[in-house]
């Protein structure tokens, strides 16, 4: 009988197990592969988006505060009415402005004749505080999240007596009819000494100065980044008298 040559036998239990193991490194480097693109394309998604949001809600916070005519200074306590977004995390809907809070006045639209002056205010919450009074489809998402939202409120005052007339540093109450409060961005960096988000300024300027944050997978990121200067504007409106 012919004997089977060592060339032409078939792979020994020490060939099979090897080449078992080198496809089951490859599999393990492709999955892994694979995994980290998905990452880092969920990273670069959440950074565009980031960045995206940061650039409407200042600019719409901009345009805002270029419409002014009057703006209530720093140190005035100003009382918003009762409506879902304007209590503190002090449980009062009492505000100073200064402190991260400022709020100004927008005059009458001249082209409507229904139209009357409106106080707007900016101010910064946090994400449990905003979720305790919202309805339950207004709620945000707080696990994992330190970030703080921006809010803009308003409320239409009376023609008289005329509200753009710088008001003086006493206490403001302000009417409930049509008032309301709006998310106007939700991933706010908390501000620091050095980085105060919102100012009332003496020259009745209303500043500032924003960075944006959001955690993706365990890593914060932020825009700006912390290297550069934050989002930032000092605007006088034009309508100020």
């Amino acid at each position: 009988m012919r004997t089977l040559q060592r060339s032409q036998a078939g792979l020994t239990l020490i060939e099979i197990l090897i080449t078992l193991t080198l496809g089951l490194l490859i599999l393990g480097a492709a999955y892994s592969l694979t995994n980290s693109t998905a990452s880092a394309n969920a990273l670069l998604t959440a950074r565009t988006q980031l960045r995206a949001d940061a650039m409407v809600s200042t600019q719409l916070l901009s345009a805002r505060l270029r419409e002014a005519c009057s703006v209530i200074p720093a140190g005035t306590s100003v009382t918003l009415p009762g409506v879902p977004g304007t209590r503190n995390a002090a449980g009062t809907r009492s505000w100073t402005v200064g402190t991260n809070f400022v709020s100004l006045v927008v005059p009458a639209r001249v082209t409507d004749t229904t139209s009357t002056p409106v106080l707007y205010a900016y101010y910064l919450m946090d994400r449990a505080t905003y979720n305790a009074q919202m309805p339950a489809q207004q709620k945000i998402a707080v696990t994992g999240a330190t970030s703080l939202v921006l809010m803009e409120f308003q409320v239409p005052l009376p023609v008289t007596p005329d509200p753009c007339a710088v008001p003086a540093l006493t206490a403001v109450t302000l009417p409930s009819g049509r008032a309301r409060a709006l998310l106007l961005a939700e991933d706010v960096r908390p501000p620091t000494a050095a980085e105060v988000a919102l100012t009332a300024e003496s020259d009745l300027a209303l500043t500032y100065r924003l960075r944006f944050e959001k955690t993706i997978g365990g890593r914060a990121t932020v825009y700006p980044p912390l290297a550069d200067t934050p989002l930032r504007a000092s605007i006088v409106g034009r309508n100020v008298r």
